[in-house]
């Protein structure tokens, strides 16, 4: 039984709580992160092919719906160690065809194919960092040979949120990585191109300052960061 397998059923009600301040729901943050995936496929003329998504770390599988909004012809691959949390994921996402869910070892993806991008959205802060190089090789071994992977994380220069994961009762013990920590296992763990982006700066009541997000992506005070990175 893995820490997760105990929220699997109150995921959604606990987090709601937990970003309460932010007077968004966790939808949003799901989409958002989608979109944003989503955007640099565009960019790469590669949104609406038959592409492979792997979504390590999928949880109770809330972004599932939001990957096939934006990427309607995509085989989706969705893993989780959390065992309930699957079974959880599959029943919330009965309704969606080509949609795979499957319980992860923490070792190998338990998929044969090679995907055109992955997605660990939050993921990294809850495994121990001596298994960090060890899970990125693996999914650096996974890309395809023109893949991404994009990697989400809570970023710890952001007061807001480290309150708010220090409140957060499914993410007690959790690790947050710097961003130059993370830049650096990327790099040992053999991907290259890295782009950085900030993410997520006002909150609801200043929603009408929204629009200005894409310009403060290099401001390192976003309430998470990703990275862009390919094989």
């Amino acid at each position: 039984m893995t820490e997760f397998d105990k929220f699997s059923e109150d995921y959604e009600k606990v987090l709601s709580e937990c970003i309460s301040l932010s007077g968004f729901s966790p939808s949003y943050f799901d989409e958002y992160k989608i979109k944003e995936v989503y955007d640099f496929a565009k960019s790469k003329g590669i949104e609406n092919k038959e592409i492979k998504i792997l979504n390590f770390g999928c949880g109770i599988g809330k972004s599932e719906r939001f990957i096939k909004k934006y990427f309607t012809n995509a085989m989706i691959y969705s893993v989780d160690v959390s065992s309930k949390s699957v079974e959880a994921a599959e029943e919330r996402n009965s309704g969606l065809d080509n949609v795979t869910f499957k319980v992860f070892d923490g070792d190998r993806i338990p998929f044969e194919c090679e995907f055109d991008i992955i997605l660990a959205a939050n993921v990294f802060h809850h495994i121990l960092p001596e298994r960090h190089l060890n899970v990125l090789r693996h999914l650096h071994e996974r890309l395809t040979k023109d893949g991404y992977l994009f990697i989400f994380e809570h970023n710890p220069l952001n007061p807001f949120t480290v309150k708010t994961v220090r409140g957060c009762e499914f993410d007690r013990g959790a690790i947050l990585l710097n961003p130059v920590y993370t830049s650096k296992m990327l790099s040992e763990s053999g991907f290259r191109w890295r782009e950085i982006r900030f993410i997520i700066f006002f909150p609801r009541f200043l929603r009408f300052l929204l629009p200005l997000e894409r310009y403060l992506r290099k401001v390192p005070l976003g309430a998470q960061y990703y990275f862009i990175v390919e094989k």
